[in-house]
C-alpha cells in the first residue's frame, strides 16, 4: 500500500510532499506503523539489532511486575 501522508523528522509537521518538508526543508518519514503479521519474517533481524545495541539483554532476569 502506498501512503500519502509524511511527517517531518525535524519540526514534526505533517505534509503531503514527498521530497522534503516545505516548512523547514527537513527529511520526511512515513508515520504509519508496519502491518502486523502473525508470521513475522524479520523477528530474527530485529532481535539481533536490539541485542547489538544493548536495548535488551538475554542474560539478565526481567524485574517482576505484578
Amino acid at each position: 500500500m502506498n501512503w500519502l501522508l509524511r511527517k517531518c523528522s525535524k519540526c514534526g509537521r505533517y505534509t503531503l510532499s514527498r521530497d522534503k518538508c516545505p516548512y523547514c526543508e527537513g527529511e520526511l518519514i512515513v508515520p504509519h506503523p508496519p502491518r502486523f503479521s502473525p508470521i513475522d519474517k524479520y523477528v530474527e533481524y530485529r532481535l539481533k539489532e536490539k541485542l547489538s545495541k544493548g536495548i535488551i539483554k538475554l542474560d539478565e532476569k526481567p524485574p517482576y511486575k505484578p
